[in-house]
């Protein structure tokens, strides 16, 4: 044989030079033909009714692709391997990891197998031609299995990029409740701890802040204050003339064109002589002692120069 049908060929160029073996029947190869490669080398056998070209170079994506053909229909790049082809985490795992539904049980040497009964291969994806989980999974299949400076690392280029919004992680939180759901409680306590969900409404931020600032001192001579040269802008907390405090909600606060906008509307304040300090929820929420320390700080050193300019 000198060359492949053309069906193959797709097959191979899409597939990273692997393909199985009901692939290429499909194509019109001959289960002899298929023999025939393996056996002069022209083919090599990854796993079982799985194969790859010998010319094609090694690569993570072959290795995983391979992986999700051994297994059978459903089976999808999972855990570090999917939080890779996601873009979440740098550098291509060790071994493949994929998952499938439970009680399925492929076995594949140098492929670490996943066995789900809430593996769900409907809500899968695709990225770089490779079924995966998609980003709200990863996180679920990660918390609990792997530092928690890693996860935080990808929870938060999970929320950058876009492969996650913050009322996706509440609504999935709520959905997760329930016995056997391993790594839930880890997933919650590390997303709330970052302030990344469950962060109180504008009001209630503003409620908490306050309550704050009266135990620790710091006056609050106006709340919403309207300000700048015609009137366009808010701000959350005026603790002294000339002096202000804003406290960010996340999920108010999260995605990169609202940062824009109120860095933008702040920098103007500041050209225009309001200083301003920023505060998030999970600021105020878990570090509120060296919330209040930085602001009865900050607004000592603003009455002395104010005093001075006198």
């Amino acid at each position: 044989m000198t060359a492949f049908p053309n069906k193959l060929e797709a097959f191979l160029r899409r597939q990273y030079g692997v393909v199985s073996r009901a692939q290429a029947l499909s194509t019109g190869l001959s289960s002899r033909q298929i023999s025939t490669l393996l056996a002069n080398g022209r083919w090599i056998r990854v796993h079982g009714g799985v194969y790859r070209s010998a010319d094609q170079a090694l690569s993570g994506e072959q290795a995983l692709l391979a992986a999700c053909l051994a297994a059978g229909r459903g089976a999808a790049a999972s855990h570090m391997s999917a939080a890779w082809l996601l873009g979440l985490w740098d550098g291509t795992p060790s071994r493949p990891e994929i998952t499938v539904r439970y009680p399925l049980d492929p076995r594949l040497c140098g492929v670490t197998v996943r066995r789900s009964r809430y593996f769900e291969p409907r809500k899968t994806i695709s990225r770089s031609g490779i079924r995966t989980t998609n980003g709200l999974t990863v996180l679920t299949d990660l918390a609990g299995t792997i530092s928690s400076g890693k996860f935080t690392s990808i929870l938060d280029r999970a929320i950058s990029s876009g492969a996650v919004s913050v009322a996706a992680i509440d609504e999935h939180m709520l959905r997760m409740r329930g016995p056997g759901r391993a790594g839930f409680s880890q997933l919650q306590d590390l997303i709330l701890t970052r302030g990344l969900a469950g962060g109180p409404a504008p009001s209630v931020l503003e409620a908490e802040s306050l309550r704050l600032f009266k135990r620790w001192g710091v006056p609050v001579i106006g709340r919403e204050v309207v300000v700048g040269a015609d009137g366009r802008y808010r701000i959350d907390l005026l603790v002294a003339e000339g002096f202000a405090v804003e406290v960010d909600g996340f999920a108010y606060h999260w995605s990169p064109e609202a940062k824009s906008r109120d860095e933008s509307r702040r920098n103007e304040l500041r050209i225009g002589g309001l200083f301003i300090l920023v505060y998030t929820w999970r600021d105020i929420h878990y570090d509120s002692e060296r919330v209040a320390r930085e602001i009865l700080g900050a607004l000592r050193s603003h009455m002395d120069r104010r005093g001075s300019q006198a």
